[in-house]
């Protein structure tokens, strides 16, 4: 403390006795700031003379705090002590404010001096704020300035909780939240808030409950940020019951409470029920901003609802929405997953100016889908434009090489990686790894892993699944368990590359020895892609109908993967023809529109006799022929023009992307949930008729 002290009482002698400071632009930006642009050029003596008081110094100081202008205010600060004014406690309160936005630690360090000075050392208004200030360059000073303190109160135990979650100190900050209660201090709403991220970040429910309960009992548990901050937590957790009963009981739901619930959704892999909470936000809130713009259209791609992204596009241009580079990168997106390229070029084009980000976007749709020629051609184009490539742009490039099996482009872009020095990155890193093991080179991949100085868990988890990809089941394990004992923590998707090594490999019992401590040891749910795996697992190993009762089984519903592996293990194996029969039937009613289940089904039945099964099953095709269900395009299409307020030149850009959906899904209909558009002034869109209730959100999740 001692330090402390004597370095605070050297910077501020230095500042006050130094005399280096320009004086006219300090003294017309002072009067600017308060309303006298006449005096700008005034008499400088008068201007910076002894008449103005320590309230009007404070006024101006505070005023450019206010604006933003911290760097200003600092100025004004050291201006007012050369012309020897003494400070108040307000006037300390506003410059470290602007000192704590910039993060100046020699100018923390020099206030710190000038409270010692002024004898402000035990206010403890003022020593929160220090706390704050030093939380942004010097930890250790902060925490010895708060155990330093005789006397906390309930502001500075939530300023020091909030600064712990900031630094990523969250056990410390659940530590400090339990002393403050032991201590008898009852927590306000802010440090609820504060301490809510921390039980998400650990993925502590029960403490986070405790808080909840807290909360229940106080007066300000009606506050929207504390109820929006236990859904996020309870989101997090991947207690999304928790969640929307929370979300069901806010009385006034602004838009954060409804931006929170529809990520809490996406981010648990429930992207069709973040599209109905969307649609229920657009009967109540008129605007919607580029944030969940963003989050909906990329739910609209998870979903793989393409008219729901329609939708979005027409609202975005609507909005205005679609002139940024967020929303629009984000479109160019969702148009690339559904292979529909050259409209996402064209928003590509459209958008000025590109950034980094929109270059890299566009590299990457080119590379996912398979175009490798074009992801380099936009790569030239990006460095004639004098952009300068980053690791992400150099992570698609290399993801171009490695779809398209362009080995010799993947190795030239290794060199341009080294070159650039990015090599120590641990995204490229992970980039090569997949590329060379793709190409059966494993050495080679275990050479760049070897090489990377920090491994990180990207880096574990694509050597594991490289080894995976190469029928290398041993060696998967053998890697997976030396980054257990590096104190690597797995995670889902790491598991995901451990479980279809197993499955390919034949390691059932390793299979299932992993799968039940992922959810025991470690706590990770499974998600639709474990369950995929260990259904892929009993498959192949002809156990169909110990898989079909596994699946009846599971915690989640499934879909198209988990049946899809069912039915292949049907195949391989010619099982038992009533498996067969009941999962071909749970695929048709997913997909009615694939004919691959129908066609299957139908040679099912033609080898065991069933004729008249058969002959049904054709009848229904030559049907489907000529339907039309509610989700098609020449539906929609009409219902896009009911939709008001869009230019004549916007909507003609939407019938071109709509044309085009057509030419390429023209021997598709979207199924029957894929419902309506639903259309007025506040743009509300389409909603699925077999979750509309508004206990979809209690009952299904």
């Amino acid at each position: 403390m001692f330090s402390i002290i004597k370095s605070a009482h050297y910077l501020f002698d230095k500042i006050t006795h130094g005399r280096t400071l320009l004086r006219a632009p300090l003294c017309s930006l002072h009067y600017a700031t308060l309303g006298h642009p006449s005096m700008c050029l005034g008499d400088k003596a008068q201007i910076c003379g002894e008449n103005k008081d320590v309230f009007s110094w404070t006024s101006s100081i505070s005023g450019l705090v206010k604006q933003n202008r911290h760097q200003d205010a600092i100025d004004v600060f050291k201006l007012m002590l050369m012309n020897d004014q003494r400070l108040n406690y307000v006037t300390v309160l506003s410059v470290l404010r602007a000192v704590s936005a910039l993060s100046m630690e020699s100018m923390t360090s020099g206030i710190h001096g000038t409270i010692i000075k002024m004898g402000f050392e035990l206010e403890v208004s003022v020593v929160t704020a220090l706390i704050g200030a030093y939380a942004n360059c010097d930890l250790l000073s902060a925490w010895k300035i708060f155990r330093d303190m005789p006397i906390k109160d309930l502001v500075m135990w939530s300023a020091m909780v909030s600064m712990s979650v900031k630094n990523g100190e969250y056990t410390k900050a659940i530590e400090l939240f339990k002393q403050m209660l032991s201590e008898g201090i009852e927590p306000n709403a802010v440090t609820i808030v504060s301490i809510l991220p921390a039980c998400a970040k650990l993925q502590a429910l029960p403490f986070g409950k405790e808080v909840h309960v807290f909360a229940m009992k106080s007066a300000f548990y009606t506050e929207n940020n504390v109820q929006n901050s236990l859904i996020d937590m309870y989101a997090k957790c991947g207690h999304l019951n928790y969640a929307a009963q929370v979300f069901a009981a806010v009385q006034m739901r602004d838009l954060v409470t409804w931006k929170t619930m529809i990520r809490g959704l996406i981010e648990n892999d429930y992207p069709r029920k973040a599209l109905v909470v969307f649609s229920e936000m657009q009967q109540y809130l008129s605007t919607v901003d580029d944030a969940v713009l963003c989050d909906m259209i990329g739910a609209s791609s998870d979903a793989e609802e393409l008219i729901f992204g329609l939708g979005l596009h027409c609202c975005s241009i609507k909005s205005g929405s679609s002139r940024s580079i967020s929303v629009g990168t984000t479109l160019m997106q969702m148009y690339s997953k559904f292979g529909l390229l050259d409209k996402a070029r064209l928003l590509f084009d459209q958008l000025h100016p590109k950034d980094l980000i929109s270059w890299s976007a566009m590299i990457s749709a080119y590379a996912q889908n398979g175009y490798a020629s074009d992801a380099l051609g936009t790569f030239k184009q990006l460095q004639s434009a004098n952009e300068r490539p980053n690791e992400i742009t150099f992570v698609s490039l290399l993801q171009a090489c490695s779809l398209s099996g362009t080995q010799e482009l993947g190795e030239s872009i290794h060199g341009c990686v080294t070159k650039s020095g990015y090599l120590p990155n641990t995204f490229l890193a992970s980039a090569l790894i997949d590329l060379y093991c793709k190409f059966g080179r494993i050495k080679q991949g275990r050479a760049i892993f070897n090489d990377t100085p920090v491994k990180d868990l990207i880096c574990w988890s694509s050597l594991i699944h490289g080894y995976g990809l190469n029928g290398r089941g041993d060696d998967t394990l053998e890697t997976f368990s030396n980054m257990l004992d590096s104190g690597m923590l797995p995670n889902d998707v790491v598991f995901v590359s451990v479980l279809s090594a197993c499955s390919h490999c034949g390691l059932e019992d390793d299979g299932w020895y992993w799968f039940y401590r992922m959810q025991e040891e470690y706590g990770i749910k499974p998600k639709l892609a474990h369950y995929a795996c260990m259904v892929d697992l009993l498959s192949r190993q002809g156990n169909v109908q110990e898989a079909l009762d596994f699946v009846y089984n599971m915690a989640v519903e499934p879909d198209k993967r988990i049946w899809g592996s069912l039915l292949a293990g049907c195949r391989a194996t010619r099982g038992s023809v009533e498996v067969a029969e009941q999962v071909a039937k749970r695929l048709i009613a997913l997909d009615p529109n694939n004919c691959s289940y129908y066609v299957f089904l139908s040679n099912l039945y033609a080898q065991e006799g069933r004729w008249d099964d058969v002959e049904k099953i054709e009848d229904n095709l030559r049907t489907q022929k000529h339907l039309s269900l509610p989700g098609s395009y020449e539906a929609s299409t009409f219902t896009w023009k009911c939709i008001s307020g869009i230019t004549v030149s916007s909507w003609n850009a939407m019938e071109d992307f709509t044309s085009e959906a057509q030419r390429n899904y023209k021997n598709h209909v979207l199924p029957e949930r894929a419902v309506t558009l639903l259309f007025s002034m506040n743009y509300r869109f389409l909603n699925y008729r077999d979750n509309i209730s508004q206990a979809c959100m209690k009952d299904q999740i």
